[in-house]
């Protein structure tokens, strides 16, 4: 019988060597809250410049 115990603390840590790399740690955190950031701003300010309205509109 092969023996499975060992197989699954192998692969638990090749799947947390193989995501570190990708967030990239800290930095990856701030760039997405500067990213939310961003957006958010970006909405407020749609929210502030005027549109145009079609008399058709009710």
């Amino acid at each position: 019988m092969a023996d499975y115990a060992g197989a699954g603390t192998a692969a638990s840590a090749g799947v947390g060597a193989g995501v570190l790399p990708v967030t990239g740690g800290v930095d990856s955190i701030w760039f997405w809250v500067v990213m939310f950031v961003l957006v958010s701003a970006g909405f407020a300010a749609l929210r502030l410049v005027p549109r145009k309205r079609h008399d058709d509109d009710a």
